[in-house]
C-alpha cells in the first residue's frame, strides 16, 4: 500500500473520516448513546472521570475511548490536530528536550483536580450554554487550592457534548484589561499550523526572529517558566540547550516541593516571578518593546538588542534593556540566552540561565543547604 503522503487531500480527508467512524463505531453503547440528557448532567459525568482518571495532556489509548464520546466533533478534530502536531515536533526536532507539563485539558495547569462542583449554567448568544464549575486540589501538608473553568456545552446529532473549556482566570487586577481567560481550543493550536509544529514558519533572520518573539511577549507578559498554552507559543522559539536548562529548573523547583512541604514557606526559586525574555518581576506594566541593533559574534552566534518599555498611565513610563543570544540550529535560528543589561551603573548585569539555574546543582535543589552552612 502507498505511503499517505502520496493520496490527494480529498483521499485523505476520506481516510481519515474513515478511521474516525470506524473508532466510534468500535465504542460500546453505553457511551456512544448514553450519555445524560440535559447539559448539567453530561458535564457532571466528564468531570467525575476527570477527578477519577486525572488525565494528563492528550487523552490516548483506554483514556480517549472515555473522553472521546463527551467531545463535539470539532473539538475532536482540533485534538486530532495537536496530536498531530506534537508528532510532527517529535519528527522535527527528536533530540530537543521536552518538558513534560502536568497540563489537564479540563482542568487546566494543574492536572489532578480531587473534587469539583458545578455553579452555575448560563446561556451564551451564540446558542451554545457556559457550565460553570470550581475544581479543588487537596494535597496535605498543603492547604487545599480551588480554581475555576467553565465547560462551553452545544448540541449535536440529539446530544449534549462539550465543545470546549475556558480556563477562567480569577486573578485580582489592577486593570481589567489585564485579564487573560484562555480555552482548551487555543491550547490545543498554539505553537501549530494544522498538524504541522510551526517552528519552521517562523522568521529565519535574527532580528526578524527575535521581533516575533518579544512580538508574543508583550502580547502574553508569561512570569515564570511559561505553561499550558503559553509554552506551546514559546517553545518552538528556544535552543536544545535553552530547553533542558528550563527542563532542570523545573526539576529543580519540584525537588524544593519535596524538601521543604510546609505551605508557609515562600519558594526561594529564582525563576518563579521573573519575566524570563525581560528580566522584569511585574510583567503586567509590560507595555512595548523596539528591537534596537543587532551585532555578530565570533562564535558564530548574534546578540540582538532590545529596549522594553513600561508603565501605563497615569504612571511615567520608564525603560529597560536586554540582548538576546541567537544562535543556528537544525537550519533555523533559536533564542539560546538573554542578557538583562545594566540600566545604571549600579546595576549588575546578569542572564537567563542565572536565574534559571538560582540554589540549584542541575535538577536538585541546594540553595537552602548553601544558605545554612555559612
Amino acid at each position: 500500500m502507498a505511503p499517505l503522503g502520496w493520496y490527494s487531500a480529498g483521499m485523505k480527508r476520506y481516510l481519515v473520516a474513515l478511521a474516525a467512524a470506524v473508532f466510534f463505531a468500535s465504542l460500546p453503547a453505553t457511551t456512544q448513546n448514553r450519555l445524560p440528557a440535559q447539559p448539567e448532567a453530561v458535564v457532571q459525568s466528564l468531570y467525575e472521570q476527570v477527578v477519577a482518571q486525572h488525565p494528563h495532556g492528550i487523552p490516548e489509548g483506554s483514556d480517549w475511548k472515555i473522553f472521546a464520546p463527551y467531545l463535539s466533533k470539532g473539538l475532536r478534530h482540533r485534538i486530532d490536530l495537536a496530536r498531530a502536531c506534537a508528532a510532527d515536533w517529535d519528527r522535527q526536532s527528536p533530540d530537543a528536550a521536552k518538558i513534560v507539563s502536568a497540563f489537564g485539558l479540563f482542568s487546566g495547569d494543574e492536572a489532578a483536580p480531587e473534587a469539583f462542583q458545578i455553579e452555575k449554567t448560563e446561556a451564551g448568544k451564540d446558542g451554545s450554554l457556559r457550565v460553570s464549575l470550581s475544581l479543588t486540589r487537596e494535597k496535605p501538608p498543603q492547604r487545599p487550592w480551588t480554581w475555576p473553568v467553565a465547560a462551553v456545552v452545544v448540541r449535536e446529532d440529539h446530544h449534549f457534548v462539550i465543545d470546549d473549556v475556558i480556563y477562567v482566570d480569577n486573578h485580582i487586577y489592577d486593570r481589567e484589561a489585564d485579564r487573560r481567560h484562555q480555552r482548551l481550543s487555543e491550547y490545543l493550536s498554539a505553537g501549530c499550523d494544522g498538524h504541522r509544529w510551526n517552528a519552521y514558519t517562523l522568521p529565519n533572520q535574527p532580528e526578524a526572529f527575535v521581533r516575533s518573539l518579544y512580538t508574543q511577549v508583550v502580547a502574553r507578559r508569561p512570569v515564570g517558566i511559561p505553561g499550558g498554552e503559553d509554552w506551546k507559543v514559546f517553545a518552538p522559539y528556544l535552543s536544545k540547550a535553552l530547553l533542558h536548562r528550563i527542563d532542570s529548573a523545573l526539576a529543580c523547583g519540584a525537588d524544593w516541593d519535596r524538601q521543604f512541604p510546609d505551605p508557609n514557606l515562600k519558594p526561594e526559586i529564582g525563576w518563579l516571578e521573573l519575566g524570563l525574555f525581560s528580566g522584569g518581576d511585574d510583567e503586567l506594566e509590560l507595555r512595548t518593546f523596539q528591537v534596537e541593533s543587532t551585532r555578530s559574534e565570533k562564535d558564530g552566534s548574534f546578540r540582538v538588542y532590545v529596549r522594553l518599555t513600561w508603565g501605563y498611565p497615569p504612571e511615567r513610563p520608564w525603560t529597560s534593556s536586554v540582548a538576546a543570544t541567537v544562535v543556528r540550529e537544525n537550519g533555523r535560528v533559536v533564542i539560546d540566552e538573554v542578557t538583562y543589561l545594566k540600566d545604571k551603573p549600579e546595576d549588575t548585569e546578569w542572564r537567563l540561565s542565572d536565574g534559571l539555574s538560582s540554589g540549584c546543582d542541575g535538577p536538585r535543589w541546594v540553595g537552602v543547604r548553601e544558605k545554612t552552612s555559612k
